[in-house]
Order: structure tokens, then C-alpha cells, then sequence
């Protein structure tokens, strides 16, 4: 059955984007790679979750793929939840039909499986496209916290004068007070500000460039053997357009993350693909999986997994999500027990149409 579907994925997401580009309006001015998103993923882990031997029983189980699929269309798409929703029906259509058309005969546990997994990551994609637009609220908060430091600034320059006016002892250690509380208030304003900008709530300013993504795989993993970790690096030479500066401190903070949280004894694997119009950068090591409690919030600010005696802020996460998002990409965490810790960037390979000028 794996087979047979595996064969099937490409004429799938050609129809399904045929169906969707005329019946979702949101979608009609779309391209190929923002309209396919992360769906050639959820496709693949409905033909894992088949086999009954395997320890995933649906498409999005200890995977954040569905919510970040929603934050990627409230980010990069005019879409509403009601297309959200829609899309995602047709996919479910789409598989069926062309399972019948090539006289798969789907058994009643393999047709479960799709109707569950599209059910799941409906939701899941509705939670990750909601969050996003609580955090614009939230921008606007960050905003006029901003606007605030015009006066700030003024009354500091008052407070200054003050003393450089007066001798008066008196005067002079309430202007002191008056210019300490302010930068202090100041110091506030701007630790909330750059808070703001690692959730995502702004686009980070990128400067791209045209590179190869594997030289710089290689070049990240070259120093790992000379602190004991083994690494594997599979995959195949795409260039693209990429920030280059931040691309290489997302790999440094997947790998350095593989290895405190992996197990050490075995080695990571890094892998480069080319899926449609984007690259796929995967970073996956063995080990003690995420709990699947943790998953959906492993990347909020300060975030870090309980019981592990790792130090840190949680900040590394939040920043990764932050680059690839500004990419216009997406970042897909899947861990479970047997399988290990899988991280995958997904990125169109030229970004340029998708990154803030």
C-alpha cells in the first residue's frame, strides 16, 4: 500500500492544487511554492501512519507540521479559517479519488487513518493560523510601546538640564532619580521590543544572497567531530536565494540543540532536499523524544523541555521560527519514542518574493 500511494503523491498535489487554485479564492493568486506549503509532508505521514507497525497512527501525531501550516497561511496568504478548513476537505477529496481512479483499494484502517489525519490537522492548522493573529494584536501593544520613548527621551533631556541648571543638593539627587528611572524604563521598552521581534511578530531583515545551502551544511558540521559528535550529511546541492548570516545560526541552533538534548552516542543527520520549488533542511538525532505535551509550545519565548538539565534561555527555538517565517517557510518539529527528534526548515528556494524590503 506504501507502494502504490508513494507513487501516487505527485499527481495528488497537482490535482489538489489544481482544485484548490479555483475553488479556495484566497489561493487563486498563489504560487507553487507558498499554495503547496507543507503539504507534500502531511501527504508522506499519511503513508507512514498505514502500516500499523509504525508508531505514528495519524499524519499529525507528534508533529507541530498542522499548526505551523496554519501560522504560514495567516502569515504569507489572505486565507480565513473557513479556507483553511476547505483546503484541507479537497486534500481529503483528492486522496480518495485518486486512490479509486488507480484501483487502490483502501482497507477500513488505511481509510481511517486519512480521515483522521485530516481532521486533526484541520484543527491543529486553525489553533497555529489563531495564534498568529493574537500576536498581531499583540503588536499593536509593542507599537505604542515604541511611541512611548519620544517623550521618554524628552523628559530625559529635561531631567539633564535640570541639572546642569541648578546646584541646589536637593534638585539635583531628584534629576538623578528622575534620569535613572527613566533609562531604566527605557531599558524596559527595548528588552520588550526585541522580545517581540524573536516571536515572529516582525519580520526580521534579511540580506540575501545567491549560495549553495549544502556548503553551508558542511561548513556548520565540520567542527562537530572535533567535540565527539558524529554527524551524517545526506542530500543533494540546492542553490538558492537565502540570508546566508541567519541560515547559518538556524543550522547552528538545530545542531547544537540535536546534540544537548540527543543522544551523543549516535550521530545527526543533517539532510538537504529539493521538494517542488523548496528546500527542505532536516536535522535529526536519536534519543529521548519531546514530550508530545511540550510540542505545540516549543517555540514560545522562554520555552525550554522539563526535567532536562540543559541551560538556556528557550530563545534558540523562537528565533529559528523567526528566520524561516521571514524566509516565508516553516519549521516542523517531529519526535516520538523509536523514531527520535526530527527538525525540518522548509524554505522557498528563492525567498526573495517573500522577504520583507
Amino acid at each position: 500500500m506504501r507502494r502504490h500511494f508513494n507513487a501516487c503523491r505527485d499527481e495528488v498535489l497537482d490535482l489538489w492544487r489544481k482544485r484548490v487554485s479555483v475553488e479556495v479564492p484566497a489561493a487563486a493568486k498563489l504560487d507553487s511554492p507558498i499554495l503547496t506549503d507543507t503539504l507534500p509532508i502531511l501527504y508522506d505521514n499519511i503513508v507512514e501512519a498505514f502500516s500499523v507497525s509504525d508508531r505514528r497512527n495519524n499524519a499529525t501525531m507528534a508533529t507541530n507540521l498542522a499548526n505551523v501550516h496554519g501560522r504560514e497561511r495567516a502569515n504569507m496568504t489572505e486565507y480565513g479559517p473557513q479556507d483553511l478548513i476547505h483546503e484541507l476537505q479537497i486534500f481529503r477529496e483528492v486522496l480518495f479519488s485518486i486512490a479509486k481512479r488507480k484501483g487502490v483499494k483502501l482497507s477500513k484502517h488505511e481509510a481511517e487513518v486519512i480521515g483522521h489525519s485530516i481532521e486533526h490537522a484541520m484543527r491543529e492548522s486553525v489553533i497555529g493560523y489563531s495564534a498568529v493573529n493574537k500576536e498581531v494584536n499583540e503588536t499593536f501593544v509593542m507599537s505604542l510601546s515604541h511611541d512611548l520613548r519620544n517623550p521618554l527621551h524628552i523628559a530625559s533631556a529635561s531631567a539633564q538640564l535640570i541639572q546642569l541648571k541648578t546646584s541646589d543638593p536637593g534638585l539635583l539627587r531628584l534629576a538623578e532619580r528622575i534620569a535613572r528611572k527613566i533609562r531604566e524604563t527605557d531599558e524596559m521598552i527595548q528588552t520588550l521590543l526585541d522580545a517581540a521581534q524573536l516571536k515572529g511578530k516582525m519580520k526580521l531583515k534579511l540580506h540575501l544572497a545567491t549560495f549553495d545551502i549544502m556548503s553551508l551544511v558542511e561548513e556548520v558540521c565540520a567542527d562537530f567531530p572535533l567535540v565527539g559528535q558524529a554527524v551524517h550529511v545526506a542530500g543533494e546541492n540546492i542553490t538558492g536565494q537565502w540570508c546566508r548570516v541567519s541560515m547559518k545560526r538556524v543550522l547552528e541552533n538545530l545542531t547544537a540543540n540535536a546534540r544537548k538534548y540527543g543522544d551523543t552516542s549516535k550521530p545527526i543527520t543533517v539532510g538537504v532536499n529539493k521538494v517542488d520549488d523548496r528546500m527542505l533542511l532536516s536535522v535529526h538525532n536519536e534519543g529521548m523524544p519531546i514530550p508530545e505535551t511540550e510540542i505545540s509550545c516549543l517555540f514560545n519565548m522562554f520555552q525550554r523541555i522539563e526535567d532536562v538539565d540543559v541551560k538556556g534561555w528557550g530563545l534558540g527555538l523562537p528565533f529559528v521560527q523567526n528566520v524561516i517565517e521571514s524566509h516565508g517557510g516553516s519549521v516542523v518539529v517531529d519526535s516520538a519514542e523509536g523514531r527520535g527528534t526530527t527538525f525540518t526548515v522548509s524554505v522557498p528556494i528563492d525567498a526573495r518574493p517573500y522577504v520583507a524590503s
